[in-house]
Order: C-alpha cells, then structure tokens, then sequence
C-alpha cells in the first residue's frame, strides 16, 4: 500500500510530518519524520519535491543481520536486532530512512495501516493506495 503525493495541491504546511514525528516520536519535528517535504522557493513559485517510502524493499534485501521485513502491507525494524550500521539508509532510493538517537533504523511503517501523514493533511495531498495483487 504506497502512499502518493499530488504535488500540484500541496501548500507547504508540512502537518504530514508534523502528524508523522508527533505520532511515532512525540515529537512535532519534520525533521523526525518518515517522509520528507522539500520546499524550495523560485522565481516560477513555490517548489516542492516529496520523498516517501515506495515500498521497493532494498532495505529489507541489503540488511546485513536481517533487522528489516515487511508482512506485505509494510516495513517493520526489529530494534533488537538492527546494528545501527546504516546500510539500509546508503542504499534507500527515496532517503527517507534514518538513524535515530540510539543509531537503530528508522523506516515508515504507515502507521500500522492508518497512516497519520494521511489523515492530517487538510488538503488530500497524500493518500494511501491499495497494491492489486499479481
């Protein structure tokens, strides 16, 4: 279940990663968040790129000591597991997995299937879309 970004209504309020940190780290930090909003102003207007977890699984293939799965709907870190080595966030296509204080892996999890970013935002910008199986 991907989640997908319609640039073209996207104001910039970034309550998406506001509702992402606030309800994964009780935090209200974007930059805590598992997915990243980048605004950049230019002379056309008002830019913005969208990195989000795309559920392509090459964390869950490169992990050395197998800290990363996914059960087919998302991606789930074994902190007890995970050495903290930062390969899974080299080889992220999107680079939205990071390292936390405690250097364990930090991956969108979509919010065990109601993901936040999704419900917070006031536009409809992002929203979750059901895999067709093949």
């Amino acid at each position: 279940m991907p989640l997908t970004f319609s640039h073209e209504k996207c104001t910039g309020c970034k309550l998406c990663q506001l509702a992402c940190s606030g309800s994964h780290e009780n935090a209200f930090n974007p930059v805590k968040a598992r997915l990243k909003i980048i605004h950049d102003y230019t002379d056309e207007g008002l830019l913005i790129k969208s990195h989000l977890c795309i559920f392509c699984k090459k964390c869950e293939a490169v992990c050395p000591v197998n800290a990363i799965s996914n059960n087919g709907r998302w991606m789930i870190v074994d902190r007890d597991t995970c050495s903290g080595c930062g390969t899974c966030v080299k080889n992220c296509p999107t680079e939205v997995i990071y390292l936390d204080k405690d250097d364990k892996s930090v991956i969108c999890d979509l919010c065990h299937g109601e993901p936040k970013c999704v419900t917070w935002c006031p536009k409809g910008v992002i929203t979750l879309k059901e895999r067709v199986k093949q």
